[in-house]
Parts: C-alpha cells; structure tokens; sequence
C-alpha cells in the first residue's frame, strides 16, 4: 500500500544520563499523512498522576531537538497512551517522519525515557524542546500589532484623562455656586459670580468716601486666638491624592509554624546557613503544598535512599533551602540541575571515596 509505513521501536530508561534496562515500546503506524503512536512502557516505582510529554526529535548541530506531539498522565508504574499528528508535519513543526531520528518522553517528575531509529546514541544532556521560529513577516506582523495596541492604550489615556478634566471642572462650578446659595441665606448678601469681584471693591470704596461704616477688617496674624491655625489646610480638590495619615500601627504577629524533622548542627563552617534540621521526603508537602512535588522527586529519594536524610536550613536572609546529600561531578551536576537543584555547597560530613561531599540544595517555600 503506497504511503503506508508500520515499526515498534523499544523504550529504554535513562538514569543518570545512563541507557538503562528496556521499559517497553512504542508503535508508529502512518498512513494518508495521518501518523499515530501507541505508548506502552513498564516503570517500576513510578508514582501516577504526573504529566508526561512525548516528543518526536531531529538532530541538528549535535543536539536533539525535541518536537512536542502530545501529553499523557501517568498511571501507576506504567505510561500508555495514543497519539495522532500529520505525518508531513510532526507537531506543526514543518518535520516528517523520516526526519525524526527517534522519540523522547520526560515527565515532570524527572523519568526520561527515549528510542532511536537512526542508529544514533541518546545523550539526555544534549535535548533541547524545538521553538518554532516565526518568519521576518510574522515578526513583522506582531511588531504592527504590538505597535496598534500601543497606540490604542494612548489614546485611551487621553480621552479619559480629558473626560476627568471635564468633570472636574463642573463640580469645581457646582460647589462656587453652592457656595454662592450658602452665602446668600447666611447674611442675606448676594456674592454673585466671580467676575463682579472688582465691582464690590469698588461700591466698598464709594461707601468709605460717602461716611458710610467700613465693613469690618480680618484680624491681624498678633490677633488670631493662640492654638488656631490662622491658615486652615484646604481641602483636597478631586483627582489630588489625599494627605498620608501616617503608620498604621503594627499587625499582630502569628506565631511560627513548627517544622518538621530533627534539629541538628550545622553541617557547614562558613556561617552561610543556620537552623538546620534532618527531614524526609515526605515532610516535604508538610512545609508548604507548593513543595509538594519534591515528595516523588526521583534525585530527592535517590539521595535520602543513600545517605538516609535530607537537609532544611536558613539562610541569613531567612530563606529556607532543601539540601540533598551526594556528591559533586559533572553527570551529578547534570542531573541536579534537571530535578531542579542547581546549586552545591561541599561538606565533610558527606564521604564521597575519591570525589568531593556535599548538599545539592534548591529555595524552598515555608
């Protein structure tokens, strides 16, 4: 049959960046442009729930890069699951099958799993996840759009700015005639608008010339009652932010959450880290739900499995960190990184024959 192409091709665990034992296999059937893959891998101590992603990879200047086709959960010990993608182009990426050199599934719990059909190695380090690379015009085209919603926003601003000013300015001329109203049933005299000011300067100047009595004249700053103020503060006008009220008084305190493990001394002699504690991976989700995931965190129990504890410290500035014991090299540096615990800080409480102790530690929530 033309266009029809049928293989199985075996899944092998990586550990450590290490081909491990066969974990099961996947089949590949594509037809009429249209590519399904079955899943059907074994895992033993694989924890269900957790995401797994299914990539299609190319070989491109030594790397592998990895063309995301599909997801699946996790069941207990085992990954099964069927996805389909258009044979011509794999994942929208402008790849078909033929280009791919093999098939990659990493779950977010840190399990890597990969086969090859092109009779190349799989070096875990080495994958990357394909980007897909917009074209001058599509750049093009998101720089314009970006450029239109700039301008909307602009002038956005400036209608409502000018609709604030507008509203202003009416309820600026609806108080100074209330005050006018005010004014008139107080004392019986008419204010009237503003513009007639210079008029009643005048008619009070005709009436001192004529005898009539002056009008009474404000009291001199040596005569304001002692206590007051002779300039009252105004108050604020619409739109002005308001006079700070000052501190608000301290919230009470709650008290500190007890943590879990055993207090122990500090492993480390630089002061960097205080308040240290001996947990295990389950006290983990008891911190805060977000760490939660370093429960099944295979490098977390990897560690706690050699070395029967892992490491809860303090920093000076008060910032919690999970340590794990092991020791420091280039493939254990790889691996801490990829389950999230970029940072090493030696010790010699942890012997390493021939090699160097320490913590491999991430920033936790507390």
């Amino acid at each position: 049959m033309a266009g029809y192409q049928r293989f199985v091709a075996y899944v092998y665990e990586y550990r450590k960046g290490k081909k491990d034992g066969s974990s099961g296999y996947v089949r590949v059937e594509a037809m009429d442009r249209k590519c399904r893959m079955e899943v059907h891998l074994r895992c033993v101590g694989l924890e269900p729930g957790s995401r797994c992603r299914v990539y299609g990879f190319v070989r491109r200047e030594g790397l592998m890069d990895g063309i995301l086709i599909g997801s699946c959960v996790t069941g207990q010990e085992r990954i099964e699951c069927m996805l389909e993608t258009d044979a011509g182009d794999i994942g929208g990426m402008g790849k078909s099958l033929q280009d791919l050199g093999g098939m990659l599934l990493i779950s977010d719990a840190g399990g890597f799993w990969g086969t090859e059909w092109d009779d190349q190695p799989i070096r875990p380090e080495n994958f990357r996840e394909w980007k897909e690379e917009k074209s001058e015009s599509q750049k093009e085209a998101e720089r314009n759009r970006k450029e239109r919603e700039k301008n909307k926003e602009t002038e956005e601003g400036e209608m409502e700015q000018s609709r604030s000013f507008s509203e202003l300015s009416e309820n600026e001329e609806a108080k100074i005639m209330k005050a006018e109203e005010v004014l008139e049933e107080d004392i019986g005299f008419s204010a009237g608008p503003i513009q007639q000011s210079m008029e009643s300067q005048q008619e009070s100047t005709g009436a001192a010339e004529t005898g009539l009595p002056k009008p009474p004249e404000p009291p001199r700053r040596d005569q304001v009652n002692p206590g007051s103020d002779p300039h009252p503060p105004e108050p604020p006008r619409p739109g002005q932010p308001r006079p700070n009220p000052g501190p608000r008084p301290p919230e009470p305190s709650r008290p500190p959450r007890p943590l879990p493990g055993i207090p122990c001394d500090v492993p480390f002699n630089d002061g960097q880290f205080t308040d240290c504690r001996k947990i295990k991976p389950s006290d983990c989700a008891m911190l805060c739900k977000q760490n939660g995931c370093f429960c099944n965190n295979r490098f977390v129990i990897y560690g706690y499995q050699n070395f029967g504890h892992l490491l809860l410290c303090r920093n000076h500035r008060g910032q919690y960190i999970l340590g794990v014991p092991g020791g420091y090299s280039q493939q254990e540096r790889f691996m801490a990184n990829m389950f999230g615990f970029p940072y090493f800080k030696e010790c010699p409480d942890i012997y390493i024959p021939g090699g160097k102790g320490g913590y491999w530690y991430s920033f936790i929530n507390v």
